[in-house]
């Protein structure tokens, strides 16, 4: 029951948050970018300032599908 109750918080404070981000009429501009090794990476940039946020989806997760 306290996961629930924790899991729902959560889920509150996550949409508060990103109604706020969308209040604030940012715009998010999307790119690909080829580095060295040939991997696509994309990403989306958006807001402004001297320091930079980057999340990394899936950075730690191990796939054996190139071995």
């Amino acid at each position: 029951m306290k996961r629930l109750i924790l899991n729902i918080t959560l889920l509150g404070f996550m949409s508060l948050g990103s109604m706020s981000a969308m209040a604030h009429n940012s715009t998010v501009k999307y790119g690909i970018t080829i580095p060295q090794d040939g991997e696509q990476i994309a990403y989306g940039k958006s807001g402004s300032g001297e320091t930079a946020l980057i999340f990394i989806h899936g950075w730690s997760l191990f796939s054996n599908s190139r071995l």
